[in-house]
């Protein structure tokens, strides 16, 4: 975008040669003269898509005006202008030279000196401090964090800052966060509150100390299962020069649970500054390994704490799933009958269902669908497994080999039911389907349902030849082995992605 002049507090052209210096987190950077100083100046330019958006960013740039501290980048002036027909607003900022907190860490071959690395904290946690009187950052990082001219660090960014306890904003608009650097909160889209500002700086400083990200991953996933679950690695495996005292410090920023860090920026200063004036004598005392032992012990308590959620959330997340998913079979069924329904004048198809079971009945016939537990499929895996280890003792005094995976763990299976006809009188039990919901992999969140029905084969003996019909379990499991690997047996095995045409079968039978 090419622009000549901006507006600014002197006049309508007091910035001019405005040229492009980099994208932002959103918008872009320029940089600038002003005709009434001397001094560079950076201009951040965001695009306007809509009217709430344009309250939201005068209302924060605002507040970023009157943030005035050593350690923040002054917010000199804002304003708008609009370009070929879009609307933009602008703030101005002194232009830095020195790079961010970010550059000044990639150019470190070593590990950054100790009282250098504390000032450096104390610098950030007097910035922040002075913002959280009004603003939540939500987006710290070393690329949000600017050097001076005199080597001070200045946090930037906070013309995009959240009022406090306002509500997270989606990842679509700006302020979601950084992955590295977001706290678990932050992810589950809470209100903003100092709390996350403070774990993104407990971030910040374990990257000073060690010059390492503590949470790295490939994927979204990935950074939001390692915030949310794993403990902060133990700072002391990449130096072995810190104080308890600065350790328990940041575990304590960093907790998990918002309500468990420091409930503002003057604890952290204190502990900080106090930290600086024992550092020339500090010695290594009985008290620092006692010290370290306690710390130790209460980080293995907060890993299980940790392991003990993330098994909860991993049940709940499957229970929501396979609500979801039972929710999206009944609706298809349901789905169809209403359209038949609307061409039927005199007697309608009636659908009964909770929860786990459907059933759709029509003049004295029904067919039912029903699931099985699915804690029964784990178990029953569980089974296997243990069953093929006794045997290789059994026979060989020792385990050969690793159990083999049953067809019914490769191919996913999550949840087993089966949907059936309701006649009393009728000689074929169980006439109809199985139903199988089956995962793609692991990472699949919604499976697809299949439709497995049997069939009597020749090998079936004197019983009369029964065709199409359901199995109930624990029959089913051994069943669908043979059936997966095609071997000759009394019964032939038969299955497809359910489809209309399922339906539209199970359907039929009961308007016959």
């Amino acid at each position: 975008m090419n622009i000549e002049y901006l507006k600014g507090p002197k006049g309508d052209n007091q910035y001019y040669e405005i040229d492009f210096f980099r994208k932002g987190g959103m918008g872009e950077i320029y940089t600038a003269k002003d005709s009434n100083s001397t001094s560079q100046k950076a201009i951040k330019i965001v695009p306007i898509e809509n009217n709430d958006e344009y309250k939201l960013l005068v209302s924060e740039f605002e507040v970023a005006s009157s943030l005035k501290h050593k350690n923040i980048v002054s917010t000199e002036y804002f304003s708008e202008f609009d370009n070929k027909n879009v609307k933009y607003i602008y703030c101005v900022m002194p232009f830095n030279s020195n790079g961010s907190l970010r550059d000044y860490l990639l150019s470190k071959n070593e590990i950054i000196d100790l009282q250098i690395s504390i000032n450096l904290m104390i610098d950030l946690a007097n910035g922040l401090e002075t913002a959280h009187v009004k603003v939540v950052h939500r987006d710290l990082k070393p690329e949000n964090i600017l050097l001076d001219q005199n080597g001070n660090l200045q946090i930037c960014d906070f013309g995009l800052a959240k009022l406090i306890d306002a509500k997270t904003r989606t990842k679509s608009f700006k302020g979601f966060g950084t992955l590295p650097y977001m706290a678990p909160e932050c992810w589950m889209l809470d209100s903003n509150t100092r709390a996350m500002d403070i774990y993104s700086l407990g971030i910040i400083f374990y990257e000073i100390l060690t010059l390492k990200q503590p949470f790295t991953g490939k994927t979204e996933k990935e950074f939001r299962d390692k915030h949310l679950y794993e403990p902060l690695p133990n700072i002391s495996n990449f130096r072995v020069d810190l104080p308890v005292r600065l350790i328990e410090m940041i575990s304590k920023m960093t907790n998990k649970r918002p309500q468990e860090r420091y409930s503002s920026m003057t604890e952290i200063i204190q502990i900080l500054e106090k930290l600086t004036e024992n550092l020339e004598v500090k010695s290594e005392s009985k008290i620092d390994s006692l010290l370290h032992k306690a710390n130790l012990k209460i980080s293995d308590t907060q890993k299980k704490d940790l392991e003990r959620q993330k098994e909860k959330e991993k049940i709940d997340s499957e229970l929501k799933f396979l609500e979801y998913s039972t929710n999206s079979l009944f609706d298809k069924f349901s789905n169809r009958v209403n359209e038949l329904n609307e061409s039927l004048e005199r007697t309608k198809i009636q659908i009964s269902k909770n929860s786990s079971q459907m059933t759709i009945s029509f003049m004295g016939k029904s067919f039912t669908i029903s699931f099985y537990t699915s804690s029964n499929i784990q178990q029953r895996l569980k089974d296997h497994k243990q069953a093929s280890l006794q045997y290789q003792k059994r026979q060989y005094g020792f385990v050969m080999q690793a159990p083999q995976s049953t067809h019914l763990e490769r191919d996913n299976v999550v949840l087993i039911g089966q949907m059936v006809l309701n006649r009393n009188s009728a000689p074929i039990e169980n006439l109809g389907y199985n139903l199988l919901l089956r995962k793609a992999n692991q990472e699949d969140l919604y499976g697809e349902w299949w439709v497995v029905w049997f069939e009597d084969s020749g090998l079936s003996g004197e019983r009369p030849l029964n065709k199409h019909y359901a199995i109930s379990v624990p029959e089913f499991y051994e069943e669908y082995e043979f059936g997966r690997m095609r071997a000759m047996h009394i019964r032939n095995m038969h299955m497809n992605t359910l489809e209309a045409e399922g339906i539209d079968q199970m359907t039929e039978k009961i308007l016959e």
